[in-house]
């Protein structure tokens, strides 16, 4: 019969053999464990990244908004411009026509 030492060697070396599938699946967990950190890092990051992205989107909209802005009132300051513009020329086409009117039933030359 087997003495003290080699029963617990054997019991040893049984739950060290029934442990070992055990071990393995730790250790297969453990680094799985760590690659799922470090991809959870890497999406913190990309989160992180995206919300300045937002950030730096939202700030070129309203720089946009302002330069619409501008563009607009420059737009209707033209538009009043050529308003005026064409109120003149007209004005003064129609002074021309007028005397042209008057030298042809006169034969004359009128001043102006």
């Amino acid at each position: 019969m087997p003495d003290n030492n080699e029963l617990v060697n054997i019991l040893r070396a049984a739950i060290q053999e029934e442990l070992n599938p055990v071990t393995e699946r730790l250790s297969a967990l453990e680094v799985g464990q760590q690659e799922l950190r470090q991809d959870v890092r890497e999406l913190r990051q990309g989160v992180q990244e995206l919300r300045q992205g937002v950030q730096e989107l939202r700030q070129g909209v309203q720089e946009l908004k302002k330069g619409q802005a501008a563009v607009e009132a420059a737009v209707n300051d033209l538009r009043t411009i050529n308003r005026r513009t064409h109120k003149e020329i007209f004005s003064q086409l129609n002074a021309i026509w007028d005397d042209i009117k008057l030298l042809s039933s006169k034969g004359e030359k009128a001043v102006r």
